[in-house]
């Protein structure tokens, strides 16, 4: 695909996709917004803002009538499924917010149909394309760190809280320990084990190294911040802007500041905008992304085995659809 334009759908504009991916996308000159899917009686305003061609009710009637090389599905996790499906089964690249699945199961199928059709599945993970996780994460060798500790806390307690938000730390300790969990105990505060107040859980990987999630939704206001030890280095990040790594009693300290990226700050400290220059970069030289959509069935597995141990259920709750990335 060297040499020639990139055709895009993407299916939502809702909150997540209006601050990340879609400007991030349209600053790319390589790339045509071809068409929306979109639950809005007047896209025009939509289309307009960001430059798509053409609007569609349904993914299935938007790649009947374009011929596009990738699709973004930023639609509420409820949908990933039957899009991605859906895009995969047309021959496009899909790039997936996270989760893939509301299942685990389901996730896998879809990591296993995408490499049977030869078609690049990615994983919205964007933690790991954050500045301060990958300069903490390259601290470290192949191998990993022994022990890390990843806490991603805040005020309220949304519908499935640790689903929704906790995945975030949950792929990030399988990234920095370099392992599939072995051993996992976990426990669950609050009486709703759909809106709970927060999960704790130690995961002890297969290659000895140990993890730690700590993911509170009744704390004083929110913060993200993981610590991790091993091979003689401590690395201590405070997302969105921070990271320190120690090696020989020598402390190096890094400041993200907000002048350095302008005004789309979360865009990039958080790594979103690189986890699209990364899909698109898969999709012309046809390469696994950081985040596969097997990477990403096995992250999920992992978080089913924290819910299952901390007693929480790992299905939807039925007639309870919820996710911050509203469908537009």
């Amino acid at each position: 695909m060297t040499g020639k334009a990139l055709r895009i759908g993407v299916a939502g504009a809702g909150n997540i996709a209006s601050i990340a991916q879609l400007p991030t996308l349209v600053h790319r000159d390589d790339v045509e917004l071809r068409a929306l899917v979109t639950r809005r009686s007047d896209p025009q305003p939509l289309l307009r803002r960001w430059g798509l061609r053409a609007a569609y009710p349904t993914m299935d009637e938007m790649l009947a009538a374009e011929e596009l090389d990738a699709v973004f599905v930023l639609t509420p996790r409820s949908e990933h499924v039957n899009g991605t499906r859906a895009a995969l089964a047309a021959g496009v690249d899909v790039f997936c917010e996270k989760p893939l699945a509301t299942s685990a199961d389901d996730a896998q199928a879809l990591a296993d149909e995408a490499e049977r059709g030869g078609r690049i599945l990615m994983v919205g993970f964007n933690r790991r394309f954050a500045p301060v996780y990958e300069a903490g994460r390259a601290a470290f060798s192949a191998g990993g760190a022994s022990f890390c500790v990843a806490q991603k806390n805040r005020a309220g307690s949304e519908y499935r809280a640790t689903f929704e938000n906790a995945i975030h730390m949950v792929d990030l300790l399988r990234w920095y320990c370099a392992g599939e969990p072995a051993d996992v105990t976990a426990y669950a505060a609050g009486s709703d084990p759909w809106q709970e107040d927060g999960v704790s859980a130690l995961i002890r990987f297969d290659n000895g190294n140990t993890g730690v999630l700590m993911a509170a939704r009744n704390a004083g206001a929110w913060s993200e911040k993981l610590d991790a030890y091993g091979e003689g280095v401590t690395t201590t990040i405070t997302a969105p802007d921070h990271v320190a790594v120690t090696r020989d009693n020598t402390t190096t300290v890094r400041e993200m500041s907000p002048e350095a990226f302008g005004w789309a700050t979360a865009t990039q400290t958080f790594g979103f905008a690189a986890a699209v220059h990364h899909f698109l970069d898969r999709v012309r030289d046809r390469q696994e992304p950081l985040t596969s959509g097997s990477e990403a069935a096995k992250t999920q597995l992992l978080l089913e085995r924290i819910l299952s141990s901390a007693g929480l259920p790992t299905e939807e709750q039925e007639g309870r659809i919820w996710s911050s990335h509203a469908k537009k």
